[in-house]
């Protein structure tokens, strides 16, 4: 499978940050890492492999991008603005550096992103604040709920990086228009640990009049990566 890293010192983070592209032509697609992993987490999962008719045909192009989870959310070492503070600069890292580099690359206005639980969070979470940067969303499990991470802490940074809260307040028509204009899929499986943050997600989004795909995935098995890259398979094309 034909791949190739890029690197480069990022304004946003302060340091060099890289994304592996896997493929040389097709849709481009950003891959999110799941809870704090690497940026390899894709590869170890095996969801490259379930991908690989889609790569190897050039029908998608799979970007896969680094996390800062555990310089943000996950990081219990620093105080809670700390950790918010930090996602909101992988947030510009993405917007201002990641998705011009994919259209120059690609030559794409059409981009997706997906994601297994926190991979799910950023990639959705990204498309709500910027739907016309980003079209397509598969969230597998996705973890909507931040409170967890910060715990007694609040203020607007968390407020508008946490879709449970801001969604439902979010009334300004040509935003949800933009928003109402893109592919939004949400997959759950019977013993997923986020299941109920997305049946309230769903319905967050309906009551929007935002069509999305609720996918309840009744596959269970003993190994969830076979059981995710089955899912992206159905949901990538």
């Amino acid at each position: 499978m034909n791949s190739k890293k890029h690197t480069w010192q990022s304004p946003s983070l302060g340091r060099k940050a890289s994304v592996i592209v896997y493929g040389t032509e097709g849709t481009p697609m950003l891959a999110f890492p799941g809870d704090s992993a690497a940026i390899t987490d894709w590869k170890e999962q095996g969801l490259l492999e379930a991908l690989s008719y889609q790569i190897e045909n050039g029908h998608n192009r799979i970007i896969c991008v680094e996390s800062i989870d555990r310089e943000s959310f996950f990081n219990t070492e620093v105080e809670p603005r700390t950790r918010i503070n930090r996602y909101r600069q992988y947030e510009g890292y993405i917007i201002d550096e990641v998705l011009p580099f994919v259209r120059k690359l690609t030559g794409d206005l059409f981009i997706m992103a997906a994601g297994v639980h926190m991979g799910g969070y950023h990639a959705l979470n990204l498309l709500l604040k910027y739907p016309g940067k980003i079209q397509k969303v598969i969230s597998i499990g996705g973890r909507f709920q931040l409170r967890h991470f910060m715990g007694d802490y609040f203020d607007d940074n968390v407020y508008f990086n946490n879709p449970l809260e801001y969604l439902p307040n979010l009334d300004d028509e040509s935003i949800l228009e933009e928003i109402r204009n893109t592919d939004i899929r949400l997959v759950v499986t019977p013993d997923d640990p986020y299941i109920e943050l997305n049946y309230m997600m769903s319905d967050i989004l309906r009551s929007k009049s935002i069509d999305h795909i609720f996918d309840y995935w009744i596959e269970t098995g003993t190994n969830p990566r076979e059981i995710w890259g089955d899912i992206l398979q159905r949901h990538v094309p």
